[in-house]
Formats: C-alpha cells, sequence, structure tokens
C-alpha cells in the first residue's frame, strides 16, 4: 500500500503537474486520488451508451503556466501532457484509452524524462490500456466497425472560431467511414462539471482562503505613491508563498479612474491619496479558482460620496446572495441585485451581469439557462461605476448552492464599510 502511494505520488508530480518536480518539501495541493478521475469517466461512459468519444489535450486558459490542457481533458484525467488524447468507448472491451506523444529522448535532456509504457503505468493512472498516439487511427476504425457514431464531448465554439480538433477528426472519419454520425453531446462533461463534488468545493474553499491572505498581504503593502504592479507582485508572491501557483486569471488592480474599467489589466498608475483600490483577484488551487472582488479607499476611510456608492453595491449584493437557492436562475439572481441599483438611481452604471459560474475555469462552464442546483457555485458581484467621478465600486464573493439555500465560501473576507476600514487598519499595523 505505501508502496503504492509512492508510485501514484511520483506520477502524479511527472505528469500532473505544470511546475518542474522539486526535492524540496511542497506546500502545494495534492493532486485528487485517481479514483476520481475514472468515476467521471465513467460517468460519461454510462451517458453515452453507445459509441465512441475523442477528447484532445488542448491548451487551456491559463497564461502563467506553460502548456496546461483545457479544463475538460483535465477534469476527465488529471493530467497535463500536450497531445495526449482521450478514448471513450462503452461497447468496446476497452473503455478507457490514453494515447500519449511518441518520446524524444533527446528533448527530454532538456525538458524532462517522460514515462515508457508499461502496465505499471496504466495501473497508475488508472486507463484499461495506454498507447502511443500512433495508434489513433487504428482504434478509431476499430471502434467504428462496432458502433459508428462519434460523440463530441469537447464542448462548442463559437461559429468563428478554429474548428476544434476532435470535430475535425469526425468529419475526416465521415468523410471515409460510410455511416458515421455526428453527435453533440457537450452536455455531458458540461452538467457535470457544473456540480462540484466535496472535493471540489474543498479546493475552491482553498482558492479563497488563500486570497483572503493574499489580499491581506497587499493592504500591507497599499499606500499612496506605490504602483497598481507593485501591489500585484506582492498579491501573486503571497499565493505562491502559501502554494498557489498560480492566480486564477490576471489580477484587475485599478485605482481612481482606472477603477470604473471592468477588466483593466495594465496596471502601471500610481494609487494616489483619497482614490479608491478596485481587486478582481483569485488564486488557483489544483486547478480550482477563486474569484474576490473588493474596492478599498486608499486613505483607509470612505469619503461620503465613496461610501454612499459602497453601500448601495453592498446592499444589491446582499439582497442578491439572499435569493440563492435551488431553482432559482442566475437571470432572476441578477435582476433582484439590478433593482436594488435601479432605485438608488444607479441602474445605468450597473453594466455587466451579476453571477458566473466557477470553478476549473473563472468563468466556468454553464448552461445558464438551468435552474441553479445544490452543488454549483457561483460568483455574486454587483457594481456600479462612475468615470467623471473616478469612483468605481464592485463586490464579489463565491457562493456555494446547498439544499436548502446557500453559503457564502468567502464570508470570512471583509465586505461591510466598517468591516473594511478595519481590515486596511489591521494590516498596516
Amino acid at each position: 500500500m505505501v508502496l503504492r502511494k509512492i508510485v501514484l505520488v511520483f506520477v502524479s508530480l511527472l505528469l500532473f503537474s505544470p511546475a518542474a518536480l522539486s526535492l524540496g518539501q511542497s506546500v502545494g495541493p495534492e493532486p485528487l486520488p485517481m479514483e476520481v478521475y475514472k468515476a467521471r469517466r465513467q460517468a460519461v461512459l454510462d451517458l453515452m451508451e453507445t459509441g465512441t468519444a475523442v477528447l484532445y489535450a488542448q491548451a487551456g486558459a491559463n497564461h502563467e503556466a506553460g502548456f496546461r490542457s483545457d479544463s475538460n481533458f483535465w477534469y476527465l484525467t488529471g493530467i497535463n501532457i500536450e497531445g495526449a488524447i482521450l478514448i471513450l468507448a462503452p461497447g468496446e472491451y476497452d473503455k478507457e484509452v490514453l494515447l500519449l506523444p511518441p518520446r524524444d529522448l533527446d528533448a527530454e535532456r532538456w525538458t524532462g524524462a517522460k514515462p515508457s509504457l508499461s502496465e505499471a503505468l496504466e495501473k497508475s493512472l488508472g486507463f484499461d490500456r495506454v498507447y502511443r498516439t500512433s495508434r489513433l487511427d487504428r482504434t478509431l476504425v476499430n471502434n467504428m466497425k462496432h458502433e459508428p457514431t462519434l460523440h463530441m464531448i469537447s464542448g462548442l465554439v463559437p461559429p468563428t472560431s478554429p474548428v476544434p480538433q476532435d470535430l475535425k477528426l469526425y468529419r475526416d472519419a465521415s468523410a471515409r467511414i460510410p455511416g458515421v454520425s455526428i453527435v453533440n453531446s457537450s452536455h455531458f462533461v458540461e452538467h457535470m462539471r457544473m456540480i462540484k463534488s466535496d472535493d471540489e468545493v474543498a479546493a475552491i474553499q482553498r482558492a479563497i482562503d488563500v486570497t483572503y491572505q493574499g489580499l491581506t498581504d497587499l493592504i500591507a503593502a497599499l499606500r499612496p505613491g506605490v504602483t497598481e504592479f507593485q501591489l500585484d507582485g506582492v498579491l501573486e508572491e503571497s499565493f505562491k508563498d502559501q502554494g498557489a501557483q498560480y492566480q486564477a486569471f490576471p489580477a484587475i488592480v485599478g485605482s481612481g479612474f482606472e477603477a470604473t474599467v471592468l477588466h483593466y489589466e495594465t496596471r502601471n498608475t500610481t494609487v494616489e491619496a483619497g482614490e479608491l483600490l478596485l481587486l478582481d483577484v483569485g488564486a488557483e488551487w489544483d486547478h480550482y479558482c477563486a474569484d474576490i472582488s473588493r474596492t478599498l479607499p486608499v486613505d483607509g476611510t470612505f469619503t461620503p460620496e465613496q461610501a454612499k456608492v459602497y453601500d448601495v453595491v453592498l446592499e444589491a449584493q446582499k439582497a442578491a446572495i439572499a435569493a440563492v437557492k435551488p431553482g432559482m436562475t442566475v437571470r432572476e439572481v441578477h435582476e433582484i441585485a439590478r433593482d436594488v441599483i435601479r432605485k438608488a438611481g444607479y441602474v445605468d452604471d450597473f453594466i455587466h451581469g451579476t453571477s458566473h459560474h466557477l470553478g476549473l475555469d473563472v468563468h466556468d462552464v454553464a448552461d445558464y439557462g438551468m435552474p441553479l442546483k445544490p452543488g454549483m457555485v457561483i460568483t455574486i458581484e454587483p457594481g456600479i461605476y462612475l468615470p467623471d467621478s473616478e469612483i468605481g465600486v464592485r463586490i464579489e464573493d463565491d457562493v456555494l448552492v446547498t439544499r436548502n439555500g446557500s453559503r457564502v465560501l468567502s464570508a470570512e473576507i471583509p465586505r461591510t464599510r466598517a468591516d473594511v476600514e478595519s481590515w486596511i487598519k489591521s494590516a498596516r499595523q
């Protein structure tokens, strides 16, 4: 048992982690057990019933990490290997097949050794078979003889985007093998990912906790004359010191007028006295994201005009959070927040939605026509933006839908004006 655990940890470090293998003690996240990914694949196999699905390890969204598998591939495999391919076929003897790219021994002297194919590797990764990618054509043709249905599970893309690798493969197969049908099964993985397991919620919670400490460390460095770039550096260093290798997305650190720019990412402005600093940030923990917004007075105290706007946003957020429960829709939650801001006279200054789903991606996969269900995690983030006054306020928290309502995962991070001002005072001491 001990030996098996050592093998699993070694393989997970070698294959799963985008960081270099370290001989020191790691403070980062432990990978989820192989059985978790196997159970997810089995769930997809059960939904497919027949046919074949091919999923490529395409590059994901995280810009810091070099190659990272897209979230669907990671969700089903826990593997970050460029060029890897997953094949699922419920009617075949080998229902789960992983294809790895060929080894290049010269390149591995520069980039690190890759594992050889073996029965031990198959068992450690939980696959029926592990082959090289050169086996793709042979496997697909063999499967098509038995059941000529191809399931697209990678997710839909806009019409003007490049054609996904799996869809291109399917089109080529249908042009060469008579009777092949292509089925849109993208909702299989999408709907699974929308409902988070306890392990996934725990990873999101850890990402939130790391984010809270990062914000506190940033506040300790916040003073007139510091640049937004320097504050972002403090945040990133804090995340890494706590074991979170990456930010979940490029941080928004905007002061003064820049606080009114929704996706401001330049971070080159100097923070001035009397301004508000809007932060939209999140750590990533074992691929799971936090997404938190807080708005801080640089001087430590809100001015009367800033306080007026802040309190409206907070009231709207509280009303929206109170409405989150199974059966509600994201649109209904948004309208509740919007109504509070409308009554306060700022409706035209609230120019974005209130919520999005959160998980492996900061804007996680979602069917927004689907009512909320227990296990879903969404953000609640109303905001008001007044460029002429250089006041931008957004307050964002991460909320778990529960059986009877909701739980704010980020409830420990100060939100009220009084608590925010106390937080700033305490962090600066």
